[in-house]
C-alpha cells in the first residue's frame, strides 16, 4: 500500500491512499461471494448463478459495497503508520473507480489535534478572581417584599400606572416596517418596574390609564440574548387595557401560613429564602470562576483549531438556538436575523468552545485523568436498557455525547481543585 500526506495545515492533512491490485482482487471477490450467496437469478437455485453473472448483474452494489470494504480495512493501518491520531472521522474527499486488477486510489481529509505545549504552571496553581458565597440581610429582605407583591391582591384601578403596578397591554413590535415573529400579544400581563418585559417600555407606561396608546423604540445590543431583537431597533406599539393596584398585605406568621409553602412562621421563612439564595449564589460563583479560569488558561496558549471542528460546534449551538425559541414557541425558520448575522453572533463562541475542549482533553492526557471501563459499560448498560436501542447506538451516544462530557467535568474539577481563588470583598 502506498502513502502519501500533503500538508493543507498544521491542522489538516490530505491523506492519499493506493491499494494494490491484488488486495483490490482479494476485496471484490470477498464481496461478490456475499452478493452471489443471495442473488435470486431465473434459471438458477438461490447462491449457485455464476460468478461472471453477479458481477454483471450487480456491478453497482458489489462496487459501492467493494470500495467501503476497502476504506474500511486499509484507512486504520494508513493512518497507524503515518502516525495521524484524527480529531475527527476522516472525510472522504475523492476516489477512484474499483475495477479488477487495478490499484485503488482514493484521499481522506485527516484533521488532526492541535499540537501545542502546556506547563503545569499554565493550568495548576492559577490565582483566579471569585465573588464570595454569602447573602446580606437586605438580599433576603427583597426577596421577601417580592413574596409580598407575588401573593398581594390585584384591585382594578382606573388610575394612572405606579411602580409595582401591574398592567395588561396589547401590543406589537416591529424591526423598521416588519413584525417581529412571536413579539405581538392582545393581552399580555406586566409587572410594571421589574423589568422582566422592558426597563424601557415599563418606565414609559408609569402615568398612563386604560385606554391609553404609545409608542416606544428600544434599541438592543449585539449582546443581546434573543436573536431576534439583538443589534436592532425596536418600535413597540402599544395600548393600555387594564391597570391594577397591588393590595399589600403586612409580612406576618399568620400571612406567611396562608402561601401554602409548609412553612409557619417568618423568621423560618427568612431562614428557607437565604438557604436558597446561597446555593444560587453558590452556583452563579461557581460558574463564573470557571470560565475566568478557562480564560486565563487560553491566554497561555495559542493554536488552530481545524475547521470542521468549529462548524460542528457552530451547527450544535445553532441548533440549540433552534430548540431554544421553539420551545419558547417562536419559529427559527421566521427568525429575521441573517444567516451571516447569526454566524458572526456564533461563531467565535464556536471557536471559543471547541479551544477549551481540546485544552481540557490536553489536561486529561497529561494528567492521567480518563474514564474507567467499568464506568463506560455502565453508562453503555443504562443507555441500553433506558432508551431500547442496539448496542452499536447506545455506543455513539455514550462514546460521542457522554463520556466526552462527564471527562471535560472531571477536569474542570481538577483544575478547580487545583487553582488559588482570589475572594473579592463586597
Amino acid at each position: 500500500m502506498r502513502l502519501e500526506v500533503e500538508e493543507r495545515s498544521s491542522v489538516e492533512k490530505l491523506l492519499n491512499i493506493e491499494v494494490p491490485p491484488e488486495e483490490v482482487n482479494k476485496i471484490i471477490e470477498e464481496v461478490t461471494a456475499e452478493v452471489r450467496k443471495r442473488a435470486k437469478l431465473k434459471g438458477f437455485r438461490e447462491g449457485k448463478a455464476p460468478v461472471y453473472l453477479v458481477k454483471k448483474l450487480f456491478k453497482e452494489e458489489i462496487e459501492e459495497k467493494g470500495i467501503e470494504r476497502i476504506i474500511q480495512k486499509t484507512l486504520p493501518s494508513a493512518l497507524e503508520e503515518k502516525k495521524l491520531e484524527p480529531l475527527l472521522r476522516p472525510r472522504v474527499e475523492s476516489i477512484d473507480r474499483l475495477s479488477e486488477g487495478a490499484p485503488f486510489k482514493y484521499s481522506v481529509l485527516v484533521e488532526i489535534r492541535p499540537s501545542f505545549e502546556l506547563k503545569k504552571e499554565d493550568y495548576l496553581g492559577l490565582e483566579i478572581e471569585r465573588e464570595k458565597d454569602e447573602v446580606s440581610n437586605e438580599e433576603v429582605e427583597k426577596m421577601l417584599e417580592e413574596l409580598r407583591y407575588s401573593f398581594s391582591e390585584l384591585k382594578k384601578v382606573d388610575e394612572p400606572i405606579e411602580e409595582r403596578f401591574a398592567a395588561v397591554i396589547a401590543f406589537s413590535a416591529f424591526d423598521g416596517d416588519n413584525l417581529i415573529p412571536g413579539h405581538q400579544a392582545e393581552a399580555l400581563f406586566i409587572d410594571v418596574g421589574t423589568g422582566e418585559f422592558n426597563e424601557k417600555v415599563e418606565k414609559e407606561l408609569i402615568g398612563k390609564k386604560p385606554g391609553d396608546k404609545l409608542t416606544v423604540e428600544v434599541e438592543y445590543p449585539e449582546s443581546a440574548l434573543n436573536p431576534l431583537l439583538a443589534g436592532k431597533k425596536v418600535r413597540y406599539e402599544i395600548e393600555v387595557k387594564e391597570v391594577y393596584k397591588r393590595d399589600l398585605q403586612e409580612l406576618t406568621d399568620s400571612f406567611v401560613q396562608t402561601l401554602n409553602l409548609g412553612i409557619d412562621s417568618v423568621e423560618k421563612l427568612k431562614e428557607t429564602i437565604k438557604e436558597r439564595l446561597l446555593k444560587d449564589k453558590s452556583r452563579k460563583n461557581e460558574n463564573q470562576y470557571r470560565e475566568k479560569l478557562m480564560e486565563k488558561i487560553l491566554e497561555k496558549v495559542d493554536f488552530t483549531v481545524p475547521q470542521r471542528y468549529v462548524e460542528i460546534k457552530f451547527h450544535q449551538l445553532v441548533e440549540n438556538l433552534r430548540e431554544s425559541l421553539e420551545r419558547e414557541g417562536l419559529s427559527f425558520d421566521k427568525m429575521t436575523l441573517s444567516p451571516e448575522k447569526l454566524r458572526e453572533r456564533l461563531y467565535p463562541v464556536a471557536e471559543k468552545l471547541s479551544k477549551e475542549e481540546i485544552i481540557l482533553d490536553k489536561i486529561a492526557e497529561l494528567e492521567g485523568i480518563e474514564i474507567s471501563d467499568e464506568e463506560i459499560q455502565r453508562q453503555l448498560q443504562v443507555i441500553q436498557q433506558g432508551l431500547q436501542v442496539p448496542l452499536e447506538e447506545a455506543s455513539r451516544i455514550v462514546y460521542y455525547n457522554i463520556l466526552p462530557k462527564m471527562l471535560a467535568e472531571r477536569v474542570m474539577k481538577f483544575l478547580v481543585e487545583n487553582s488559588k481563588p482570589v475572594y473579592k470583598e463586597n
